[in-house]
This record gives C-alpha cells, structure tokens and sequence, in this order.
C-alpha cells in the first residue's frame, strides 16, 4: 500500500493474530544502538548445519543482507521510537563461556539477538491493523481465501475468498501472497508431513486454531513444490529453565543448556519421549544460578520455581521415594543425582559440560520432579519459494502471480527448527513480507 498499489487482506479469523514481541536481526539500527555486531559468515555456517545443508542458501543470505533494513522500516512505524525502550533479549541463544560463537564483538556471544517490541503481544495485531488501515489496507476479517485462480499458463491472476455473503473472486493485477501460517490445527497433514516422534507433544503453544494449512493446499492445488517430507516443528522443551533432567532409566541424557529445539529433541528422542526436571527445597538457589537475560525476558524468578514446586510436579522426602513416584529405577536414579552433587563439588560436569558456574548440588529435602515432553509452537515447512518469495511448482519453477511469506513458505528449515537463531521466525515474517512488496511495486 505505501507503494501505491491497491492492497486488500483478507483474514480468516475475526481480528489479526499475533504470536510474540519479540524479532531476530543482526544489522537494524536498535542492533546498532545496542552495540550488537555479529561475523555473518560464522552466522551462515551455523544456519547451514543446523538444516544439514538442505536448504536454500540464498535465502539466508538474502534474509543477513536485508532483515536491517526492513526491521527499521517496520519500527519506524510504532508510536514509540525512543530504542531505550526496545530492549535486546537473549531467548534460546543466550549462551555465554559455553557456544563460543561469532567472536568477542557479540554481547555474550549470543547466536542472534532478537528485540523486544514495548507492547503487549496481545495488542499488537490491533497496533498493526490500524498501521495497515492508515496506509490504505482494506482489511476483511471472517473472510477467508479458499482457492486460487490461474489462467492457461499457470499464472496466478487472483483469489476466490468465502465472506459472510458468499463466495467472491478477486482478480489481482500484480499477484497475491499467501501469509497463512502452518497447519498446527490439520491432523491429517500432521500425520502425512511430520515425524511421529516429533509429534509426541505434551501441548501446542500456539492458538490459532485457524492454522490449517490453508496456503499450502491451494498452491498445491496449482502445482506448487512444497519442502519434502518430513517437515520440522518448532519444538521447545514444557519448561525453559535448564534443571537437570533424566529420563525414565533414571539417567541424565543431554547438556541441560542448550538450544531449546536441541534440548526438545533430546527429550523426544527418549524412551517414551518424555523427561523428569529436577529440583529440590533450593530451587530459588537453582534458579539463581541458572538465572541469564534470556530467563528474564519470561517473567520473574518466582513464576520458574512455582512451575517447577507445583501440583503438577512429585514430591518426595528421600531420592529413592521420588524415584518410586517416577516410576524410575531407584539405584540408577540416586547415583546420577550423587554424580552431579559430586560434579557441582568440583565445578565442572564431565559428562556433558554444562556450564560450571550454573551447576547447583540436588541436596535438600523435598526434592521435586516434573515429567516433560516436548511442546510445539508451530510447523515450520512449507511452500518451496525464491529469495523474492515468489513460489515454485513441481519444475522448481516460480509460478508468476503467487508469492508466499512467514510459516507457509519453505526451503529455509529442514529436520528442526534453529532457536539457536534467536527468533529467526518472526525476523523473516518481517523480511520477506517486507521485501515482496517492493518486488510487488517494481512489477
């Protein structure tokens, strides 16, 4: 719109949904304000492993060269510019003296700093609605797009949508862009695209029930290439806090500090795919250790040690009767919770070298253990695309006319999604939805 087109969005649900306040970058202005740089050639290393090389390396590179530029553009349209009131957070990538990553000019060698918008994340779809409004969006709430038109050589040239009157077609001059999100809420296409063990879940996270994979059946309908099975979830573990865990041979089975898709995945790939998190009376003394930036940004320390002392969790007045609550063996059980007091004695885990200086000693009565699995935010594959975002059919060609942006476009995750690139999600959502529309205009 703020190129001159005429531009409608139709929403499916009564009002905009959004999931979080929080975007990844590495070159905005408020990165630069916080004295963040980061060596993008070690940033695209990393990427590239954790999708095994599997996916499109021109999208990353096209996502390092613009995130900047298309993050400043969309802060600069909230009322509030003061960046001391956008500050940096370190969620999933805050790993100091432990992930030696991109060199001392990184704070706290964080992977990718994300930035915190200073709004609820409840009020921001409303915050953005009136942004699209007053740059001259029509915007159609309970509408939702149901099928795309193509003419003879497989153009897109518009849109069939369903509102309260019926259904209607758009016929759109420079193409449409599919912003529909995943398929979280579709078990059918769970079951057909995703690992079962990755949907051993405990609770999805996200609660847009609307997400059914709308975007990617109607471009499949045309004949587009969607990213090859199985598609990747963005896993994390229930509970964020890094406490011991051991799973149901009573044993430690991962560096507790990790990524949360890495640690999600350790949980998932254990017998039953599921975990107990320890603690005991001292949990206020655990969490003091453990505590970095990327806990605060989830609330105080008080909300962690309720979740972790909860009804939800066993309680017990000796290791060996919390044991027998778990239904673990109590030998393996009470040696692995010794070992690590012996290991936090000496300052140093040798079996999988969580950091020294967070360990803390599992000590005193009642000791607390909550079962885990992991949870899911939302699917992550999608429609394969070019780095303008504009989507490819089966001949891994564009098809003219049909873009797509944000969780239904494709070719960047592949077997897990990277939280080690902090909010590399949302970031995109950002950058491409930002760079399609200058595509759109130069048409």
């Amino acid at each position: 719109a703020e190129q001159g087109l005429k531009t409608v969005a139709v929403e499916k649900q009564n009002r905009g949904n959004y999931n979080s306040a929080t975007i990844g970058g590495t070159n905005s202005e408020l990165h630069k304000f916080w004295g963040m740089e980061y060596d993008t050639t070690e940033w695209m290393s990393d990427a590239m492993i954790g999708c095994s090389f599997q996916a499109d390396m021109t999208l990353y590179q096209h996502y390092l060269e613009k995130n900047g530029e298309a993050v400043n553009w969309y802060i600069s349209h909230f009322d509030n510019q003061d960046f001391n009131d956008y500050p940096l957070t370190f969620a999933a990538g805050d790993f100091p003296d432990f992930r030696e990553q991109y060199g001392p000019t990184a704070l706290s060698r964080s992977w990718n700093t994300s930035l915190n918008l200073p709004y609820p994340s409840g009020e921001l779809a409303d915050i953005l609605a009136g942004i699209l409004t007053e740059a001259g969006v029509e915007i159609r709430y309970e509408t939702p797009a149901c099928q795309l038109v193509a003419d003879e050589a497989g153009s897109v040239t518009g849109v069939i949508v369903k509102s309260a009157d019926g259904y209607e077609q758009y016929n759109c001059a420079k193409g449409v862009v599919l912003a529909t999100g995943g398929y979280e809420f579709n078990p059918e296409k769970l079951a057909a695209c995703c690992r079962p063990r990755d949907l051993a879940l405990g609770h999805w996270m996200n609660g847009t029930k609307t997400n059914t994979g709308d975007g990617h059946e109607m471009a499949k309908a045309i004949g587009a290439l969607e990213d090859e099975y199985p598609h990747p979830l963005m896993l994390d573990p229930e509970q964020l806090m890094p406490y011991l865990r051991v799973n149901k041979r009573g044993v430690r089975f991962t560096a507790e500090y990790e990524a949360y898709n890495h640690l999600a995945n350790a949980i998932q790939a254990q017998p039953g795919a599921y975990d107990y998190y320890i603690v005991d009376a001292n949990v206020m003394d655990i969490l003091e250790s453990i505590w970095t930036p990327s806990s605060s940004c989830y609330g105080p320390k008080e909300v962690w040690a309720g979740a972790a002392t909860s009804d939800n969790a066993l309680k017990a007045d000796t290791l060996e009767e919390l044991a027998e609550k778990m239904g673990v063996p109590a030998d393996a059980f009470v040696e692995t919770i010794n070992h690590w007091n012996e290991m936090c004695d000496a300052g140093e885990d040798t079996d999988f070298h969580f950091p020294g200086k967070m360990m803390h000693k599992i000590d005193t009565a009642p000791f607390y253990a909550t079962k885990e699995m992991a949870s899911a935010l939302c699917t992550c594959g999608g429609l394969q695309i070019t780095d303008k975002s504009e989507v490819l059919n089966t001949e891994a060609q564009p098809i003219a006319g049909l873009y797509a942006i944000g969780n239904v476009s494709g070719s960047m995750f592949s077997g897990t999604y990277p939280h080690n690139e902090n909010c590399l999600s949302h970031s995109r959502c950002v950058t491409f939805g930002y760079n399609v529309a200058k595509t759109l205009a130069a048409l």
